[in-house]
């Protein structure tokens, strides 16, 4: 048996396994690469190319490459239509990226795949979780548990070890921003908060840098490149800026050459001068940093050690700014890029333990991990309410930062007298917060309810997390016992959340 752990990341996938001893290590792909990038190919023929492969492919006919595909997970935004009318969105690239690793790791490994944990942003909504895991069932596998990459990251580096200690977790990936805060005492890892940002990530720093030499580009040459007319100059010049964002954070310049038709841009990019480009990008992922902090409750000066995860992390003005804020050096007990898919090893071979399961390496069970997570919701959930002055709000049941997992119950009661039908719909939200600036996750109906003339508490709702904070709820009448529970409707798209 065999469960794999993959960092299904928007610009990146890492995958890891055990060895006999049960330590994670990385796996690299059919090339050789420690990673793969996230991006798949549409080939005339029919057939999926994926990563360097599709990257390549992509210079010939770029109107067939599917990048940065993260941020749409949870929507039904086409991503690419298919020479035969096949619409592709978030979910089902996800599961192409997915089908090659599994592929790959069995590859490499001579063993056949089940089972894995799959990391996913802490900021994950219910469908996008929900999503992720119908991608890997729809390949052939089975998700184990989805850990948060902060807290996945966190395992990666092993805080589990560190007694009494309070640690930071940055974690910069390509698409998305998280950061949590982690307590450990004894062998016991808390979550003590965390949040984010699910539109920032590395993707928006090239993006930044992208118009910079653009500008620079049109200002040499009198003339400026375009996306339609000139897709292979753009995908040209992305390679060069992850290579640039590398080359800075060893050295303070690096040059940069571009051409396009016939025209050239030569240049010079000292690392102040990228610094300034995206300073204010990096600021504001520090400003949710600072946020994350106070809702901790805590004092700067109580961090005990910073950890700064995924590729974005590694950018000088990043570590700058980071180790400014909470005036330490960050921790280097880890690479970045492997963190999470290291700590997602631990995550399964945990909840394997949870579950009253032998954790096998070939023939070798592993003793049961020492370390103990406690995870947390990153947002709020509640229902569809009407205020005394019929505002139609959302009414917090399962607030940010609960405990993963979890049980809460509240006690509703209907708006109108000898109402008989109610229906309950389930908002990701702030308490309080306008009804129609939520998402909602989805709603169900409890009819045929007994009339009474008197408006008393008597819709129960009931929110359960399981373990991967997926959620179940349920809704009673406390006068009638009649019970339903909630069907989540998928397809539905965000901020659809109006009054039934």
């Amino acid at each position: 048996m065999m469960i794999p752990s993959i960092d299904a990341g928007n610009s990146r996938f890492k995958c890891a396994v055990a060895d006999v001893a049960g330590n994670p290590k990385l796996i690299t792909n059919r090339f050789g690469e420690p990673f793969t990038p996230s991006t798949v190919f549409f080939a005339p023929d029919g057939s999926t190319i994926v990563g360097t492969e599709a990257i390549n492919a992509g210079f010939v006919e770029p109107s067939r490459l599917v990048i940065n595909w993260k941020r749409a997970m949870g929507t039904d935004k086409p991503l690419y239509t298919a020479d035969d009318g096949t619409v592709y969105k978030a979910r089902d690239i996800l599961a192409i990226l997915l089908k090659d690793a599994k592929e790959n790791i069995e590859a490499k490994t001579g063993q056949v795949v089940n089972e894995v944990v799959i990391t996913v942003p802490a900021n994950y909504t219910d469908i996008q979780k929900q999503q992720t895991i119908d991608a890997a069932q729809k390949v052939g596998m089975k998700v184990v548990t989805l850990p948060h990459e902060p807290t996945a990251a966190a395992l990666g580096n092993e805080l589990y070890k560190q007694n009494n200690s309070t640690a930071l977790i940055y974690d910069l990936g390509g698409g998305t921003f998280d950061v949590s805060i982690v307590q450990t005492e004894g062998n016991v890892c808390k979550i003590i908060a965390t949040g984010g940002d699910s539109n920032i990530g590395g993707r928006d720093f090239n993006d930044r840098i992208s118009e910079k030499l653009i500008e620079e580009f049109e200002s040499v040459n009198d003339f400026r490149p375009s996306e339609d007319m000139h897709t292979i100059f753009f995908q040209e010049m992305s390679q060069k800026i992850e290579q640039l964002k590398i080359s800075l954070s060893v050295q303070a310049q690096s040059q940069v050459v571009l051409f396009c038709e016939g025209r050239q841009l030569q240049m010079t990019v000292t690392r102040e001068q990228f610094n300034s480009w995206v300073r204010d990008l990096a600021e504001k992922t520090m400003q949710k940093t600072r946020q994350v902090i106070e809702d901790a409750n805590l004092d700067i000066s109580k961090i005990d050690e910073i950890y700064a995860v995924g590729g974005g992390s590694m950018m000088p003005i990043v570590i700058e700014l980071l180790e400014e804020l909470i005036g330490k050096k960050i921790s280097k007990r880890c690479e970045p890029h492997c963190a999470a898919a290291f700590g997602g090893i631990l995550s399964g071979r945990l909840e394997y333990q949870r579950q009253g399961k032998n954790y096998t390496i070939g023939n070798v069970v592993l003793p049961s991990p020492t370390a103990i997570v406690h995870e947390i919701l990153s947002h709020t959930i509640g229902v569809f309410a009407l205020t005394e002055e019929t505002k139609e709000v959302c009414s917090e049941i399962l607030s940010k930062d609960t405990p993963i997992p979890s049980i809460q119950t509240k006690v509703f009661q209907l708006s109108q007298s000898n109402q008989t039908a109610v229906t309950i719909k389930v908002l990701q939200g702030e308490d309080g917060q306008d009804a129609k600036d939520c998402l909602m996750l989805g709603h169900f109906e409890l009819n045929d309810l007994p009339p009474r003339a008197d408006l008393i508490g008597r819709i129960e709702v009931t929110f359960s997390l399981d373990n991967n904070g997926l959620l179940t709820a349920k809704a009673r009448d406390i006068v009638s016992g009649k019970e339903e529970q909630m069907q989540i409707d998928y397809e539905i798209k965000p901020k659809q959340a109006n009054a039934a």
